[in-house]
């Protein structure tokens, strides 16, 4: 995945993480080029790095004191007994907001996205020119975006010293705290409006899965399960006449 540089900002509210006692929600504030083409293709883009980068670093620490003051506090010496001496322990994390995240990449880089800033300059909307290809259609250029979002934050997350030396994991399971999530999230450029709900688990976002069940399954069968090994689930509803089924 590659976005080109330039001096426009945007709000990207869409990527949430969650562990399993911790909640943390954040809007992404970078520079991108609204470019159709890149003069390297290969180059990632430093700024939306940096972000997760830092991201992940907070996110890691945070849970790393959760964990240790649970112990501390509140240690479940019963249960621990009927492990085995050596515990394997896993570092639970999430994601919420992957399909809006990798759709608002995918505005930005194959149509023109301008935000539209209130009088206090804070970026409150984006205007749209152009169509741009949708995460649950088994188009490589939006599902790659997702790809690289996990691979990309999962390896920054895997780099920081976890609390007792578990093994780091994530899901993208959302099928509730995606409409919590979704209230609290601005308007983001794939088009979405403030405060309506980010798609549960993997699934795309709403209405935008255009080629069927089996393209929007394609879509999300390409997230790597090594990176997401805490589960990634897809809901959605069949019904009987697209089964064949007339009555």
């Amino acid at each position: 995945m590659e976005l080109c540089r330039s001096n426009v900002e945007v709000l990207l509210g869409a990527f949430c993480v969650a562990g399993r006692t911790f909640f943390f929600w954040i809007s992404i504030a970078f520079e991108v080029n609204f470019m159709s083409e890149c003069s390297h293709p290969t180059e990632n883009n430093v700024l939306s790095e940096n972000m997760m980068t830092w991201l992940a670093e907070l996110y890691v620490n945070t849970l790393n004191v959760i964990h240790y003051m649970h112990d501390k506090y509140c240690y479940e010496a019963i249960e621990m007994a009927l492990h085995d001496t050596k515990v394997r322990r896993f570092f639970a994390t999430g994601i919420a907001g992957l399909s809006c995240t990798a759709d608002s990449l995918s505005a930005i880089k194959y149509a023109k996205v301008y935000p539209i800033r209130n009088e206090d300059g804070i970026v409150v909307d984006f205007r749209i020119e152009g169509d741009f290809p949708k995460y649950g259609n088994n188009d490589d250029r939006a599902d790659e975006l997702a790809v690289w979002l996990l691979k990309t934050f999962m390896s920054k997350v895997k780099s920081h010293y976890t609390y007792r030396e578990s093994v780091p994991t994530t899901s993208i399971l959302t099928i509730t705290s995606n409409v919590v999530y979704g209230k609290k999230t601005g308007t983001t450029p794939d088009g979405r409006l403030a405060g309506t709900p980010l798609a549960p688990g993997a699934n795309p976002m709403h209405g935008r899965d255009s080629n069927g069940a089996l393209a929007s399954l394609e879509s999300v069968a390409k997230l790597p399960y090594e990176y997401s090994r805490d589960g990634i689930s897809n809901t959605f509803s069949i019904m009987p006449a697209s089964l064949g089924k007339e009555d």
